[in-house]
């Protein structure tokens, strides 16, 4: 029996102003599982993330992660990591160090564990230099690893990552798509880079709020992934 990290029955989703974002879309994803979502700006990748994640309630349709409903939004947030596109969109702690112990000190983790977290994130994301300093007055790139640093501090099940290669330097790349690569847990991400996209083994194709194919990227038909704005 497949244990699965997200489904999604007949989840719509319309915007206050009446635009569709997401229309009609059933979907399991299995724990462990690494998934793409590529498709053009404007086709529901990042809106699908975020219903997905548990961020947005669906206008139609349920959301279930690992198990809970969006009833249970708490235990969702305990247990998945969410990258946005645009890191200011999440950063808001006065000093970097502080951005990384975030959620570390909500779920009372021991201050060695706390000290490990900062040391070994600190060597991976090159942060050393920059933890007493406000994520504010950082450059964007040093931003996204901030982010990205303190999303996978807590280890959550699943993580969610929304366009995480955009405006970053090709070392910072190298590294975000080593996480894609090896992470151990769910990972959703949400890209219009192919070559992101070949990094998971299930790609869904997105045009209009809809998922035209969804399967390895070796094997969707070229016309669709053309049709789709993908290649």
């Amino acid at each position: 029996m497949v244990d699965f990290a997200v489904v999604a029955r007949n989840v719509s989703y319309r915007y206050p102003d009446g635009s569709l974002g997401v229309e009609n879309v059933d979907l399991a994803i299995a724990k462990g599982e690494r998934v793409a979502i590529v498709g053009e700006n404007g086709s529901g990748k990042s809106t699908l993330i975020f219903l997905l994640s548990g961020l947005l309630k669906p206008s139609k349709g349920e959301v279930k992660v690992l198990g809970f409903s969006n009833k249970e939004i708490e235990e969702i947030r305990r247990r998945v990591g969410v990258i946005f596109q645009n890191p200011d969109d999440f950063l808001f702690n006065p000093t970097v160090r502080d951005e990384l112990l975030y959620v570390p000190r909500q779920l009372k983790m021991s201050e060695e564990e706390m000290e490990r977290i900062i040391r070994d994130f600190s060597e991976i994301f090159g942060l050393k230099d920059v933890l007493h300093k406000p994520p504010f007055r950082l450059s964007g790139g040093e931003k996204k690893k901030v982010e990205i640093a303190s999303v996978l501090a807590y280890k959550p099940e699943i993580i969610f990552l929304d366009e995480p290669t955009a405006n970053v330097d090709a070392k910072t790349r190298k590294v975000i798509k080593e996480i894609i690569r090896g992470y151990e847990g769910t990972v959703v991400v949400a890209t219009h880079e192919v070559d992101v996209a070949k990094l998971c083994e299930r790609v869904l194709v997105m045009k209009k709020g809809r998922i035209l194919a969804d399967s390895s990227f070796s094997s969707i038909d070229k016309r669709i992934l053309e049709e789709a704005g993908v290649i």
